[in-house]
């Protein structure tokens, strides 16, 4: 039997592939990956997960940033007894349970190769230190990423994650104060994000759309914006960090100027 794995974000898919790959690598199971990324309305989530009806051979990997999206998938694929790993629950432990063997090579479950254990460990911590959730991860991370909001932030977290490293990210927001930490760690592993002010625009106004909401808001209006571009590249020169220009940068490109600034160091 072929498992089929399929993999739905709304964001990019990429991290949560090396996730499966990684995780696969221990099973003598053959599979095929499926992806959906981008799903970001409820009409386009619920015609993908109807579609997917075969319980004993499919499994459901699923990362949503938004809550609402998050509880929806889970409530649906329990209501139609699907598998589903959601990020936040990920392990080989889940995959074991349910191909009922264990992984290849391995007499101990917990017996994890040691890159696989820091690749989880630092999944956990991505988690743990998205977006603000809590300052506190900032004197522990290898790379902390900052910028305003939807500048690949989260999804540029999560590929670098699922490479090992733990990553702390912290939204800067006009009307809010940035975390004094910010200022206490190494400069060399903080890496601000910066967006050319009119595609942050489109952006804004598609996740708008996406959320059945009127795109004529503060949130996306330009004098808003050039205010949010403005600040953060004042700060982020103040605290010497090194800045990234993601406009036209894929995540793998934007993670290999990280990674390479910091083998340097």
């Amino acid at each position: 039997m072929k498992l089929i794995v399929y993999i739905i974000s709304d964001g990019s898919s990429i991290g949560l592939i090396d996730i499966v790959k990684e995780t696969m690598s221990h099973f003598n199971q053959p599979y095929e990956i499926k992806i959906f990324d981008r799903i970001i309305n409820r009409e386009n989530l619920t015609k993908l997960l109807t579609s997917i009806t075969d319980s004993n051979s499919s499994i459901i990997y699923h990362s949503f940033r938004d809550s609402k999206m998050k509880a929806y998938v889970k409530n649906y694929l329990a209501s139609r007894n699907l598998r589903e790993i959601g990020l936040i629950d990920y392990s080989v432990r889940e995959m074991n349970e349910f191909l009922e063997n264990l992984p290849q090579n391995k007499k101990n479950k917990n017996s994890l190769d040691p890159v696989h254990q820091r690749r989880l460990a630092a999944l956990d911590f991505a988690i743990d230190f998205d977006d603000g959730q809590d300052f506190r991860g900032l004197a522990y991370c290898d790379i902390a990423i900052i910028g305003v909001s939807r500048s690949s932030k989260t999804p540029l977290s999560m590929y670098l994650a699922s490479m090992g490293y733990k990553v702390s990210n912290i939204p800067i927001l006009v009307d809010s104060k940035v975390p004094q930490e910010l200022f206490e760690i190494d400069p060399n592993k903080i890496f601000g994000l910066t967006i050319d002010k009119d595609v942050l625009k489109k952006i804004r106004e598609e996740r708008l759309k996406s959320l059945g909401l009127s795109v004529d808001s503060l949130y996306s209006s330009k004098e808003r914006i050039g205010k949010e571009i403005d600040y953060a590249l004042e700060l982020m020169n103040d605290l010497d960090c090194t800045i990234i220009d993601v406009t036209y940068r894929s995540i793998e490109e934007t993670s290999e100027i990280i990674t390479s600034k910091l083998n340097k160091i």
